[in-house]
């Protein structure tokens, strides 16, 4: 839509134009984290797999910062 520079905060892609994450769903871009599709996959249950890996990975990011108390 957009060509190769479409995602304007520096996230880096690959030679398909997805957004390039690690095991974690984060992105080179710190805070930022990408699932689904724009990570190059079409497939709506692994989207929400990688979705929940995203979320366990923010959490334990901002635990790091700020550790929860319960």
């Amino acid at each position: 839509m957009y060509g190769r520079n479409w995602f304007p905060v520096g996230a880096a892609l690959s030679k398909e134009g997805c957004i390039r994450v690690d095991d974690h769903q984060r992105t080179n871009v710190p805070g930022l984290y990408a699932a689904g599709d724009v990570v190059g996959l079409d497939q709506i249950s692994h989207a929400m797999g990688q979705a929940g890996v995203a979320a366990t990975t923010i959490r334990n990011d901002l635990c790091k910062r700020s550790p929860l108390v319960r």
